[in-house]
């Protein structure tokens, strides 16, 4: 980029001239062309897909518990009285819980797969094979509906399902949710 000739014949008085002079060759903002902006996932646009059942339960509305703790100890040694050591201890996923307007279309699917999970809800105690848990895949979309990110669910029982409280004096809409215990979503 050349200067212009005025900053270099005296460059001590055209200091402050310098923004003005250059303007968008100084704002890396004017410089980005539009597509070259991160692709931001919209929390509004995600997807929920069970690895062995119709593919998915529908559309949901929220989806919360997505976290993972490193939790640590820690060590005090004796005599030292200002340091102290932290070691790695366990992992912990939270549940993940989904909810959702009750629909005609979606809410018969979950149903159905509650009733063939509980019919294969055998622990240790019984003879037979353990439930086992399956995969469930949360995919969030950017704005034009490419993935962004995506967690798998490892080992993913049903923890609980709520349904509408029902009240005839009530005018607001019926939602269900569901919980998951799981085993991780880390690679």
């Amino acid at each position: 980029m050349k200067l212009p000739s005025k900053i270099l014949a005296n460059p001590v008085q055209s200091i402050g001239a310098v923004p003005n002079m250059l303007g968008m060759a100084l704002d890396p903002r004017q410089r980005s062309r539009p597509g070259a902006y991160p692709q931001a996932g919209l929390a509004m646009r995600f997807h929920v897909a069970l690895e062995h059942w119709e593919g998915d339960l529908g559309l949901w509305s929220s989806c919360r518990g997505l976290q993972v703790q490193f939790t640590s100890k820690e060590i005090s040694e004796g005599g030292q009285y200002f340091d102290r050591e932290l070691l790695p201890d366990r992992i912990k996923f939270s549940p993940v819980t989904l909810e959702r307007v009750m629909t005609r279309d979606d809410s018969p699917k979950v149903q159905r797969w509650l009733s063939e999970v509980a019919a294969q809800w055998t622990g240790y105690e019984y003879e037979g094979p353990e439930y086992p848990g399956q995969k469930v895949t949360i995919t969030l979309f950017d704005h034009q509906g490419r993935p962004v990110s995506q967690w798998v669910l490892k080992d993913a029982v049903p923890k609980e399902w709520t349904g509408p409280d029902l009240n005839a004096q009530s005018n607001t809409v019926a939602t269900e949710k569901i919980s998951f215990e799981h085993s991780g979503f880390l690679v």
